[in-house]
């Protein structure tokens, strides 16, 4: 599973992240800086420590899980 993990620091001046389940493969920067530029412009998401206001970091988790025979 590949899940986009975006950090944003808020008008409050705490951060605050927003996760994305199963993003599409070769998922760039630039996208993702775009996608956190619009999430901010928007408005959208509200947090308990104010509007989301500055990028801060994104990453993209890949995890994968192994059945076991018990």
């Amino acid at each position: 599973m590949r899940t986009l993990v975006m950090n944003f620091l808020t008008s409050g001046g705490k951060k605050t992240t927003i996760r994305i389940k199963d993003v599409k493969e070769g998922l760039d920067a630039t996208e993702v800086s775009n996608i956190m530029d619009t999430i901010i412009a928007k408005n959208i998401f509200i947090s308990a420590s104010g509007d989301l206001k500055l990028k801060d970091s994104a990453d993209i988790v890949v995890t994968t899980n192994q059945e076991l025979d018990i």
